[in-house]
């Protein structure tokens, strides 16, 4: 049975040590977080599917497709692309098909790209989509 909290968890983790690693602060997803206009952070979103078994039988394996969403908020006085910048070290932390595993439950990582959002009042905001495929047994 897929369990969406150790995905969350698993990804979560792997961000936060990415974070921490280049110096940003991250935003977890349902967590207060109070940002500075002159600090780049991240802010982390995941988005799990519907869960599909993959035959009929009670105890057959489960598929599940979701998106793993990191936004990098960097201020508008670094410049427009300063987020793209940094998308590409989240490519190289969240390679295409690398594995992602936490608590015996491993999600593979089928694509990744970045565009970039419109602005808020003081940041500039690019988006890194990493969708991802969770099997697991039941």
């Amino acid at each position: 049975m897929i369990n969406d909290f150790t995905t969350a968890k698993d990804l979560l983790d792997k961000t936060q040590a990415f974070a921490d690693l280049a110096g940003y602060r991250l935003a977890i997803q349902g967590a207060p977080f109070d940002p500075l206009p002159d600090e780049i952070y991240l802010k982390e979103y995941f988005l799990s599917n519907t869960t599909e078994p993959l035959g009929i039988a009670a105890d057959v394996a489960e598929r599940q497709d979701s998106i793993y969403q990191i936004n990098i908020l960097t201020p508008k006085s670094s410049g427009k692309f300063a987020g793209l910048a940094i998308s590409n070290d989240i490519k190289t932390e969240f390679q295409r098909g690398s594995y992602i595993s936490y608590g015996g439950q491993s999600a593979i990582v089928y694509n990744i790209t970045a565009q970039m959002l419109p602005a808020t009042d003081t940041h500039n905001v690019t988006s890194v989509q990493i969708d991802l495929t969770v099997m697991a047994s039941c």
